[in-house]
């Protein structure tokens, strides 16, 4: 989170997760603080208009997808914490150097409400992005399961696949998932 990103360095990815928790965050754009705190914690009042509107805002579809990356990585990490009844984790500071503005790979509209490279899946979501989609992967297996465990049906842990599947639906019907 604290390293430079893709479009955002690593004091405005630092931002953009003081901006979801809540607090002010004057080194990024407005829109880009908006929708920090919208996906950290109001993310069922999103829409396509409002992806829209936060476009309209100034910030291109890949750093708004970068900034989906970051929230989303750091709202399971603190709800991960809550859960465990524990105070959240200082905000780490930032790291130096620039973003790499790579450009996207080609992608495609889908019924979501990003751009994705290759399949359509909740597992593509941030494909944009490259670099986000690898960080998302990386902490979904520790707090979930690999993609790749994903694909063995008799993946367990703790719990069994059937065990750990029901949890996902559970919380993800509670939080009204878009996928």
């Amino acid at each position: 989170m604290a390293a430079p990103g893709t479009w955002w360095s690593g004091t405005q990815r630092v931002a953009i997760a003081q901006a979801a928790r809540g607090g002010t965050a004057e080194v990024i754009p407005t829109a880009a603080s908006e929708a920090a705190r919208t996906i950290y914690s109001e993310i069922t009042t999103t829409s396509r208009r409002w992806v829209e509107e936060i476009l309209a805002g100034g910030l291109t579809m890949p750093a708004f997808v970068e900034v989906i990356g970051v929230v989303s990585r750091l709202a399971a990490v603190d709800e991960f914490t809550r859960a465990l009844g524990r105070p959240l984790e200082p905000l780490p500071d930032s790291l130096p150097g620039a973003p790499s503005r790579v450009e996207p790979p080609p992608s495609r509209q889908g019924r979501s409400w990003v751009p994705m490279v290759g399949g359509m899946s909740i597992t593509r979501a941030l494909s944009l992005v490259p670099a986000e989609s690898r960080a998302q992967e990386e902490i979904h297996g520790p707090l979930y399961m690999s993609y790749s465990q994903m694909a063995d049906q008799g993946f367990e842990r703790e719990l069994t696949r059937p065990q750990m599947e029901l949890v996902a639906g559970r919380v993800s019907a509670i939080n009204e998932c878009f996928y």
